[in-house]
């Protein structure tokens, strides 16, 4: 039974995880059980294309909004802090711009942005651009 599971997830281009999923899950019912077999599937696809988007994105370091300091950050009156933690100017195809002296964080929060963006399912590279002298 055990080969039949692999070789027809092998075939539906389901990962080796379903396939163990099928074999250690139960539910109440039938279709509980096929429910949390699937969930399990989507969850296991949507970590790894998460995890593919992050080394597509070529960042140095990964870094989250987390204990980022917005203290000196100038926001236009467009936006705010959570818009730009949860994207909402990508959804409104508006760019984010970030400009400053050395040390002010536009790294940081660049890259916090592509990782959030990642998080949401969404391509992302990270392009630094020096302005020349």
């Amino acid at each position: 039974m055990k080969e039949q599971i692999y070789e027809c997830c092998k075939e539906l281009r389901l990962s080796i995880t379903f396939a163990e999923n099928a074999l250690s899950m139960s539910g109440d019912t039938y279709q509980d059980y096929l429910l949390k077999v699937l969930r399990a599937e989507l969850d296991y696809r949507n970590n790894k294309r998460k995890k593919l988007h992050l080394k597509q994105a070529g960042f140095d370091n990964i870094k989250t909004f987390e204990g980022y300091d917005f203290r000196n950050i100038i926001i236009p009156n467009t936006t705010s802090i959570d818009g730009i933690k949860t994207l909402e100017f990508m959804d409104r195809n508006e760019n984010l711009i970030l400009y400053g002296r050395n040390g002010a964080g536009k790294s940081h929060m660049a890259t916090a942005v592509g990782v959030e963006a990642c998080m949401q399912g969404k391509s992302t590279v990270l392009q630094n651009c020096h302005a020349g002298k």
